[in-house]
């Protein structure tokens, strides 16, 4: 019985402000609480040369045999040194697979090692973007995080003891890279492989060009023996093989170690597992050396939600010089008898030097384009895995189905159950999840069964739910507990809804594009407030807005462009989404949206940028299908909800610079690590416009307003059409790469004052 070496997670302190801070720091920090620490260290995807694959017959056997003996590290492999850019990311992946990318950290290093074990990695070179002052993942990272090479009988991978002590040497902080961090695994072509090991394939070769040579490349399935008895750390995944030569191209798994360690919550309620990809290429014509590693350290906490927090690590090799270094014959021999092991060393240049840094060959989140949590599921751990015989887990969809906060629920409590049927219904899952408002005293949740083949999702689902009624909103935000419970700022509007709707989703290449469509039935209601201003105390709340009541038939599609990529997050990109619903009954309207949204770096710029249009048509228009924007939703230079109407469309434009100073991390004890302060600049375009060209549009407006039973006032109007093209400007200082904006905002269609404006994320 095995298990993933379990991760560390140290407590995080954040603080949120509203606006920016409900869909960004909350990204972030959930991911630093789950992921705080990496348990084990050493892989990447997409080798960079064409491959094409055909089937043939390979002995397995002999081929293992013969890549053992060549897997010895060469007799004229003596050093090399080289250059290595680096990514760190962090993000989190929701529960349909949507990633969204917090923070991203990029680390230029100069890297030696020697075949005696010795090994030096020197950074030279910091950058980073975040949505909220975190710490750095370099805290994590304080003995290097490159595999210097795959030869031999044993790797050397980190245990949970990662987190050494740091001290200065000269003018050059050193991390303490003793070897007393690491733990040695099993490598899979040991010359005592067959104790640990079973394999499985072998029977598919890839054709693989380098240059002019064609190599021709097997899979092996590599996965521990069941029968161990020995406390060991082994590796589970795949290895490919260089089967002209027997040596090994690639690496793509993560370690475990045998079940006689402890077990925390995460054994019975959650999985940490970091996975690793090792690729590497020819050198000289007679060495595999490392070309592309990545690391990446995800876990799950279904009683919280069953996204994932990730922390993603991706580097690459380049000016790759073998064999720069002289060893004595002393020295060599004591090398190759296996007795000398070199410290690992992990320094950093002066802060001078980092800060002057510009030899940068990747704009920031490049390195990360095109990966995914999904790229390792086939040798995730068994809870992550569709196949396998069927499992029931205690698992919520989201973290605000277990508990959240509003004006109108109070405080909601609730759990779910995820049903996995794996092999005996290949693709099909089924999910339940139920809570309670304790203020409205409401009973909500939702049923939900899918079926998945391939790229085509069915999907049939039902129940009762408290939805948000604005518009244009940031991806992720279905509202904001912090700043309700804490701030007394709650500045959504929500309706009732029970619904029941049958759905069909496509997705289209690499999650570059999902198509879904579904019909179903609804029914919305409205709920006051409960409460007048926080628990805590604070400014009273506005209160709910009307909502027409009234049953109906829904149908829906949506288009989807690149997904995964939205202006307000890190990950650089253009993406699009459009969408069109209507309903029939009771309530009849028909809607349409659409989006443009998109982020560019450019040296020390980057340039964001998001359009949206929408309209809502019928003969009796909802109100709660009304387009509103305001402080709030777009137009951060007017009221919350100051506009509405039946047509509307916002644009945002963004430049943000980063200045060359204080761009160096900073440290503060002998272990924890900050983001650099890296101050710079920003300024941002806002514009909106709504109209309510008929009778119907101007009689919605009119009904969003209601008598607040609680306070015995009417409040209306409380919107109004635009008139004119509305606009303001933000224009400030950031700090910790983009992650605090303290500036001011102002309208510009008309005579106003600069108002404060203090936020975290990287809106503008």
């Amino acid at each position: 019985m095995l298990r993933s070496i379990p991760l560390q997670t140290p407590r995080v302190i954040r603080r949120a402000v509203h606006n920016t801070v409900r869909p960004t720091v909350r990204i972030a920090a959930s991911a630093l609480t789950a992921l705080a620490a990496v348990s084990l260290l050493p892989m990447s995807r997409q080798p960079s040369t064409a491959l094409q694959a055909q089937a043939v017959t390979v002995p397995l056997g002999q081929l293992l045999t013969d890549a053992s003996t060549r897997n010895r590290l060469p007799d004229s492999l003596i050093s090399y040194r080289a250059q290595v850019e680096t990514e760190i990311s962090m993000l989190l992946r929701r529960e349909e697979g949507t990633e969204v990318v917090g923070a991203i950290e990029q680390v230029a290093s100069a890297l030696r090692w020697n075949r005696a074990g010795g090994y030096e990695q020197r950074v030279t070179g910091y950058r980073m973007q975040q949505l909220g002052v975190n710490m750095s993942m370099l805290t994590l990272l304080q003995s290097g995080w490159l595999n210097p090479n795959l030869y031999g009988n044993r790797l050397r991978v980190r245990s949970q003891a990662s987190n050494a002590p740091a001290s200065a040497r000269g003018n050059a902080r050193v991390g303490r890279g003793d070897g007393s961090d690491t733990l040695p695994a099993i490598h899979p072509l040991a010359t005592d492989r067959e104790q640990y090991y079973r394999f499985t394939g072998g029977d598919t070769v890839v054709t693989m060009r380098a240059g002019d040579r064609v190599i021709p490349i097997v899979q092996v399935r590599v996965q521990p023996r069941e029968d161990l008895r020995r406390d060991v750390v082994l590796f589970d995944g795949e290895i490919a093989l260089d089967a002209s030569r027997g040596t090994l191209v690639r690496m793509r798994g993560h370690f475990v170690r045998r079940n006689g360690q402890r077990r925390g919550l995460r054994s019975t309620f959650g999985d940490a597992v970091a996975f690793v990809e090792y690729e590497n290429a020819e050198r000289l014509g007679a060495y595999w050396l490392p070309a592309r590693q990545r690391i990446e350290l995800q876990a799950m906490l279904p009683f919280i939600g069953d996204g994932r927090a990730v922390i993603r690590i991706v580097s690459r090799f380049s000016d790759m010089e073998v064999n720069d270094t002289v060893l004595s014959a002393a020295t060599l021999a004591a090398a190759d008898s296996l007795r000398l092991v070199a410290p690992r060393r992990l320094s950093y240049a002066p802060a001078d030097s980092l800060e002057r840094f510009d030899a940068w060959r990747a704009s920031i989140g490049e390195l990360s384009t095109g990966l995914h949590t999904d790229d390792f599921d086939d040798v995730a751990p068994d809870r992550w895995r569709t196949n396998g015989a069927p499992r029931f887990d205690l698992a919520a969809p989201r973290a605000s189905d277990v508990m959240h906060f509003n004006r109108v629920e109070g405080l909601y409590t609730g759990a779910g159950v995820k049903w996995t049927l794996r092999d005996r219904a290949p693709g099909v899952v089924v999910r339940a999840n139920a809570g309670y408002a304790w203020a409205e005293q409401t009973v909500r949740g939702r049923l939900q069964a899918t079926r998945t083949r391939g790229p085509w999702t069915l999907e049939a689902r039902g129940g009762r739910s408290l939805d948000n009624t604005n518009d244009f909103r940031v991806p992720f935000d279905s509202g904001d507990s912090f700043g309700a419970f804490f701030g007394s700022l709650d500045p959504y509007d929500y309706v009732s809804r029970s619904s029941a709707a049958l759905g069909v989703v496509r997705t289209i290449g690499a999650r570059r594009a999902i198509i879904r469509t579904e019909v179903g039935v609804g029914d919305d209601r409205y709920r006051p407030s409960q409460y007048v201003r926080s628990p805590i105390g604070g400014d009273p709340y506005r209160p709910n807005r009307g909502v027409d009541a009234g049953s109906y038939v829904r149908s829906a599609l949506l288009v989807e462009w690149h997904p995964d990529v939205a202006a307000e997050f890190i990950a650089p990109g253009i993406g699009a989404r459009f969408s069109y619903e209507r309903g029939d009954g009771t309530l009849s309207w028909q809607r349409v949206e659409a989006r443009v949204s998109g982020r560019r770096p450019i040296g020390p710029f980057v340039a964001v940028g998001r359009a949206d249009v929408g309209q809502v048509s019928g003969a009796r228009i909802p109100a709660q299908q009304l387009f509103e924007l305001g402080r709030y939703q777009n137009l951060p230079g007017y009221e919350d909800k100051e506009f509405a109407g039946s047509r509307a469309a916002v644009a945002r434009a963004g430049l943000l610079y980063t200045s060359p100073f204080f761009r160096s991390p900073i440290r503060l004890g002998r272990r924890l690590w900050f983001p650099a302060l890296a101050p710079g600049l920003s300024v941002g375009v806002q514009s909106g416009w709504s109209d309510a060209p008929t009778a119907a549009a101007m009689s919605a407006i009119d009904r969003l307003a209601i008598t607040d039973p609680t306070l015995l006032a009417a409040w209306a109007p409380v919107s109004r059409p635009t008139e004119r093209i509305r606009a303001s400007v933000t224009a400030g200082a950031r700090f910790f790469g983009g992650g605090i904006f303290v500036g001011g905002t102002r309208p510009v269609d008309h005579a106003a004052p600069w108002k404060l404006l203090v936020s975290f994320g990287q809106a503008w």
